[in-house]
């Protein structure tokens, strides 16, 4: 993962507006706004979604914004363009560090941070994301926050919003590719409908775990150290360099074999 702290010249260069961050292993976006902005200093991309009040700005939409910021690879002459920027193959996030973000369609710039460098106010905003989420009984998910929350969503109340939803609803075997996405921002479903972090903790109701939520729980979430490799396509000398470095924590370690969270692997980068 990468972070950027976002400056804009035409408010005040001291002070961030907002972060952005860049999974590259899922190469996706995310970007977190100050809540000092308001629909009429906010990037014109993000104004609509200011004026409702809404800071986390869906990994969509963060998308589009650096889109507008990057050579688009239909481009002519793409390949010697990367050639002379020494990129193998065309990556949104590595052109947007390499030219720090600048677009003449704004004065917003990029500045990359480290994650210790974060302040507070998006540590606190991050506390509720996901760490893992699976299906259960009647079109309902369960989320388990990072702030040792769990919630009960029924998706039939997030169709309003995710109207993609529907092609889903009632069938168990697409509802079992739910997973969580990078940063544990939300949840991805078949790979195309995405449901934010927002959304689920709006029409979700705190729920006490019991033992039938458990084994739903287990059938899904948990994962062997062959699934974590296939997940990550990496090898098992990778996935030991991951948890040596602290990056992976295995629920139960063995001779042969791991326990993992499969959440864990599929929001990390």
């Amino acid at each position: 993962m990468k972070i950027f702290a976002i400056h804009d010249k035409e408010i005040d260069e001291k002070i961030e507006i907002g972060f952005l961050f860049y999974y590259e292993r899922s190469n996706s976006f995310i970007i977190e706004l100050s809540e000092k902005l308001n629909e009429w200093n906010a990037p014109l991309l993000f104004s609509s979604l200011v004026r409702k009040g809404i800071y986390t700005i869906p990994k969509k939409i963060s998308r589009l914004w650096v889109e507008e910021r990057v050579i688009p690879s239909g481009r002519q002459n793409i390949g010697i363009i990367l050639k002379n920027a020494k990129l193998s193959k065309y990556n949104e996030g590595k052109l947007l560090a390499l030219s720090k973000g600048k677009s003449s369609q704004d004065s917003c710039y990029l500045r990359e941070i480290k994650e210790e460098d974060l302040p507070q106010w998006v540590r606190d905003r991050q506390s509720d994301n996901l760490f893992e989420s699976f299906p259960i009984v009647d079109n309902r998910i369960v989320c388990l926050l990072k702030n040792n929350t769990a919630i009960e969503v029924d998706l039939e109340r997030c169709m309003e919003e995710v109207p993609k939803l529907y092609t889903v609803l009632s069938n168990y075997r697409l509802l079992s590719t739910l997973k969580v996405d990078a940063g544990g921002y939300g949840v991805s479903i078949n790979e195309s409908i995405n449901i934010d972090k927002r959304i689920l903790i709006e029409n979700g109701i705190i729920i006490p775990i019991y033992a039938e939520v458990f084994k739903d729980f287990a059938a899904h979430s948990i994962v062997n150290t062959a699934e974590a490799c296939s997940i990550l396509e990496c090898s098992r000398q990778n996935l030991a360099h991951l948890i040596k470095n602290n990056v992976l924590h295995p629920l139960k370690t063995g001779w042969r074999e791991n326990v993992f969270l499969k959440g864990e692997i599929t929001s990390g980068d």
